[in-house]
């Protein structure tokens, strides 16, 4: 019962988390880095989907680019946030599923899904939609590299420090590192 009743202890760099050789800058306190290829980040937007509907958690997701499949997932997922920057949890769960069971993911597939969300392609957005895609594609291209991120998902606070999610036993633990970092 004594151990039972322990609260986590405060977040320890080198444990929990580490600090970034390159911060960046950023308007965002928590970044989650992320691709739509990706099994665990798919799990673990569904395990922290009830934190971000009630407010509780606030993330911006920044599609990581470290391959050729990584850069057409997030090409996928860009032209999709250009035209619903809203993106609700629904339709950021019907991509993951998208690109993840449909291997190798064709045209038609995405051609299916954008008519079924009256969307359009890259090619026929709008110039500005075209430019503010370029514009995020290189932004997840240059924070991929600058963070040396080699493991998805992460989570980055302010620029600045990046969670260790295997120094956390359970997800209440992460959601307090994710805060006490966010209040640094």
């Amino acid at each position: 019962i004594i151990l039972s009743s322990i609260a986590y202890a405060s977040p320890t760099e080198g444990e929990q988390y580490s600090i970034l050789d390159n911060p960046y800058s950023t308007d965002h306190q928590i970044d989650k880095f992320f691709s739509l290829t990706c099994t665990p980040c798919w799990q673990m937007t569904e395990l922290l989907k009830d934190k971000e509907q009630s407010g509780e958690l606030v993330l911006h997701r920044t599609h990581v680019i470290f391959n050729e499949s990584t850069l057409q997932a997030a090409s996928l997922y860009y032209t999709v946030l250009v035209q619903q920057p809203n993106l609700s949890h629904e339709l950021l769960n019907e991509l993951f599923s998208l690109v993840q069971t449909n291997s190798p993911l064709q045209q038609s597939d995405i051609d299916v899904f954008f008519k079924k969300h009256n969307l359009v392609t890259q090619e026929h957005m709008t110039k500005s939609q075209q430019q503010q895609w370029a514009t995020f594609v290189k932004d997840a291209a240059d924070k991929t590299e600058q963070t040396a991120i080699v493991s998805i998902p992460s989570f980055i606070i302010n620029g600045r420090y990046m969670v260790n999610l295997r120094g956390h036993s359970s997800m209440d633990e992460l959601l307090e590192t994710l805060k006490y970092l966010s209040d640094l």
